[in-house]
């Protein structure tokens, strides 16, 4: 049976625990060569041990997981290749990231990981010619989709820009208002989402707001105002 060199990337201690205890004692195969709290560490131990395989938390602090995935993907060469990826997640409502993930043949798992599942992505990981190609699929279905990436209190919200009515400064961060009435608050500046934004749908209405342009009913440049209307949402 061959060994596959595995490494672990989960931030919360007794989730990283009970996943070392599953593989240890239902997958003899697996070899768990290291664990690591966060994203920046994982990727100094995954070049210095070049693994076969993560477990990677999609959520995790500061830089989350679909960070360390592009960062890997763009470190390939003839010296290192980037090792096959089984993402982890608790949150199973992000539709754009996963189905991202599902077009680019890439697993994913719900916490709390159930055998019956996490036996499943091991199976089907052995069976892959390529598992690190995946990662590049993942990377290009993303930009292909025109899916926006915003830092939010739960690690990361994926966005398609049709979805997005206004973003207003708030404070050091950002607030984001979907056209379905929704909002969120974003850890970034304005200033800096702004340049993530595609310019021919989004328009800086003030020092403090950026509109989509689809929803803009009237700006008034004297009283530095704008209208915005939305299905959901009037302003």
């Amino acid at each position: 049976m061959k060994t596959i060199r595995t490494l672990i990337v989960e931030d919360e201690y007794h989730p990283r625990l009970t996943l070392q205890q599953k593989l240890a004692e239902n997958h003899p195969e697996i070899e768990v060569i290291a664990a690591c709290e966060n994203a920046e560490t994982a990727l100094i131990e995954i070049l210095r041990l070049q693994p076969d395989l993560i477990f990677l938390d999609i959520q995790l602090p500061d830089k989350n997981g679909l960070w360390l995935a592009d960062q890997l993907h763009g470190m390939t060469c003839a010296t290192f290749t980037p090792p096959g990826i089984i993402f982890t997640t608790a949150f199973s409502d992000s539709e754009y990231l996963f189905n991202a993930i599902r077009l680019a043949a890439i697993d994913y798992l719900v916490k709390p990981i159930m055998l019956d599942s996490l036996s499943l992505a091991i199976g089907r990981f052995k069976k892959r010619t390529n598992p690190s190609a995946s990662v590049q699929t993942l990377m290009n279905v993303i930009q292909s989709e025109k899916i926006l990436r915003f830092k939010n209190f739960n690690g990361l919200l994926l966005l398609k820009p049709e979805d997005i009515a206004y973003i207003e400064a708030d404070g050091n961060y950002a607030r984001i208002t979907l056209a379905n009435g929704d909002s969120d608050e974003i850890f970034e500046r304005l200033g800096e989402i702004e340049k993530t934004l595609p310019s021919e749908t989004f328009v800086r209405a003030g020092k403090s707001l950026i509109v989509n342009q689809k929803y803009v009913r009237q700006i008034n440049v004297r009283k530095y105002s704008v209208q915005i209307t939305t299905p959901f949402v009037s302003q």
